[in-house]
């Protein structure tokens, strides 16, 4: 991981960043002001998320999308114009990012060295879409080199974010005392898993009842859609993916029937579109999951963030 600058906050940074200073303390800043972070995909969600992180005074951020601006990311992408037709994302958004605020530094383009992920604090993956790099891929990469991920994709009506922090994670909780009158912080850790193990894991339940209990059913969609099966050239039909989920629970001992198959038809048919409020909520909330990891403060999702806006429901569970 990067992780060795410790620059502290100018007073220019301090005036800027006032606010927010007040509300996580001037450590949290110097944290964000000293992390780096990659995102690998650029959408709706990056746009997002990218805007709330640049204003916040995220130290560096790098931007990794090669593929070409087309007439459909004007649509939702609302950074873009005609005038960048044909232009690489990644380079067009640095340009637009930057304009918001100077004093945070932004970069875009590929990684040639092989330990790449170990420039970073945190590597974030934005969709599981041809083009880019599986997003299993890219969580065994940051692995190897120490640096913490998330993944995060919203398509349609649906989306979420996965986190892997590694290892005990340190952060800070806020306290209060036994009279609930004075509030302190205290550190603590938390352990997370790979985006692998995560989708291969055996629960141990076998009850379709005391699984949707604990599980909402979208879940083991996402999961499923995470996987290199999904980045073969094939069109994502309603008969593929539920192929796809099935043989991702039926490998963990899961019953199939905990996920029906009109979830599974609606997931298929939102697969490749941006439903521009759902991805702003995921973006919104990945920002925020991405603060969390910059400044310690509180506990980054551990470990899946699943929206589903025909309920409006936004649950966090951990597998």
């Amino acid at each position: 991981m990067a992780g060795n600058k410790h620059e502290k906050i100018s007073k220019e940074e301090v005036a800027l960043y006032d606010r927010q200073i007040r509300l996580w303390g001037v450590e949290a800043q110097t944290r964000l002001r000293n992390s780096t972070i990659c995102v690998i995909g650029v959408s709706t969600v990056t746009l997002e998320a990218c805007k709330n992180l640049v204003l916040a005074g995220l130290g560096r951020i790098h931007l990794w999308d090669p593929r070409p601006i087309e007439e459909a990311d004007l649509e939702t992408q609302y950074y873009f114009d005609r005038s960048d037709l044909g232009k690489a994302k990644d380079q067009k958004l640095a340009e637009k990012l930057a304009i918001l605020n100077p004093l945070v530094e932004i970069s875009s383009g590929g990684h040639e060295e092989a330990r790449w992920a170990s420039n970073f604090d945190l590597v974030v993956a934005v969709g599981n879409t041809e083009g880019l790099p599986c997003m299993d891929y890219v969580n065994k990469m940051c692995r190897a080199e120490g640096t913490k991920f998330i993944a995060a994709d919203a398509f349609g009506l649906f989306g979420y974010i996965f986190a892997d922090c590694l290892e005990r994670h340190e952060y800070l909780e806020e306290v209060k005392d036994e009279d609930d009158k004075e509030a302190g912080r205290r550190v603590q850790y938390a352990d997370y898993k790979p985006l692998e193990k995560s989708c291969t894991a055996n629960l141990g339940i076998t009850n379709t009842k005391r699984l949707m209990r604990r599980y909402p059913p979208l879940v083991f969609v996402c999961q499923a859609l995470t996987s290199s099966s999904n980045k073969n050239g094939e069109e994502l039909t309603e008969t593929r993916l539920s192929g796809m989920v099935k043989q991702s629970l039926q490998g963990r001992g899961i019953p199939d029937s905990i996920v029906e198959q009109a979830l599974v038809g609606r997931v298929a048919a939102s697969w490749g579109t941006e439903f521009v409020p759902c991805a702003a909520v995921i973006g919104g909330t990945l920002a925020q999951e991405v603060l969390k990891v910059a400044t310690r403060k509180d506990m980054p999702v551990n470990n899946w963030f699943i929206y589903d806006a025909i309920t409006g429901d936004g649950i966090q569970c951990s597998l």
